[in-house]
């Protein structure tokens, strides 16, 4: 029997991509094509120097891809630029919920349910990052009430592994690479930088967030592949920490 998806949110998956990501773009094209959830499109921007290279993906893999120019622009402006086409067109197309998958990140299939039945305005997963000694997750704890005063800083090792406990909880920020957006967020923030100020888009996303009072969430049962440009030059898949390897043989992925 064919599922009604009249019954279910829509859901735009979007995303920049980038040739800089070749290693690993065609498998993750195939794997968001196969992900669960019944009422979801796609839609990513190719904001490469080759403005050829999003054709090549676009037929290959049956997949809709517009191109951003990145002209002499600093990396993280086009960047900043590209995924703000996207919300853009999740807003004018009236999608229920905006779902952010950075191209290397490789969650479970059913990670668009696992997130949109929680009901929260702004959910996402961690990811972990710089695989080896300098193990650590993208999580930036707040403990102050504005951000003239606000303090962020990442989560030590020791401290994520005790932060994950399976349970959904606030956290401050999380980065943007695997995370479900409500389009009542979409209407009242944009996806921009600050150019005398450091950070990328995600990071002006989440203060935007603070200042407008709207929580950020964490699934912690949730740990995507995180497949980043380091892994290749690695013998092994997963150069994690012992006790990160240790933590995964009691997790299920």
């Amino acid at each position: 029997m064919a599922i009604d998806q009249s019954k279910y949110p829509r859901v735009l998956l979007g995303c920049p991509i980038n040739i800089v990501k070749r290693y690993c773009l065609p498998e993750w094209l195939e794997m968001i094509k196969t992900l669960t959830y019944p009422n979801y499109d796609i839609y990513l921007i190719d904001n490469s120097r080759n403005p050829n290279y999003h054709k090549t993906l676009k037929y290959a893999h049956d997949v809709k891809i517009d191109y951003h120019e990145p002209a002499k622009k600093e990396a993280r402006l086009y960047m900043a630029e590209s995924i703000e086409r996207i919300r853009q067109r999740a807003v004018k197309r009236r999608y229920s919920h905006l779902f952010i998958l950075e191209c290397d990140i490789f969650p479970p299939k059913q990670i668009i349910e696992l997130l949109l039945c929680q009901g929260k305005q702004v959910i996402g997963t961690g990811y972990w990052t710089e695989h080896g000694q300098n193990t650590r997750i993208q999580l930036l704890v707040n403990t102050q009430h504005d951000l003239q005063t606000y303090t962020a800083r990442t989560l030590t090792f020791e401290e994520a592994l005790m932060f994950y406990d399976g349970k959904t909880k606030y956290m401050y920020a999380n980065g943007n690479g695997c995370i479900l957006i409500e389009r009542s967020v979409l209407e009242q923030i944009t996806f921009h930088i600050k150019p005398d100020e450091p950070g990328h888009a995600d990071s002006f996303f989440h203060a935007d967030l603070f200042m407008l009072g709207i929580e950020n969430f964490v699934d912690t049962s949730i740990i995507p592949r995180h497949w980043n440009s380091r892994w290749t030059t690695v013998p092994s898949d997963l150069k994690h920490h012992k006790m990160w390897n240790e933590y995964l043989d009691n997790k299920t992925l």
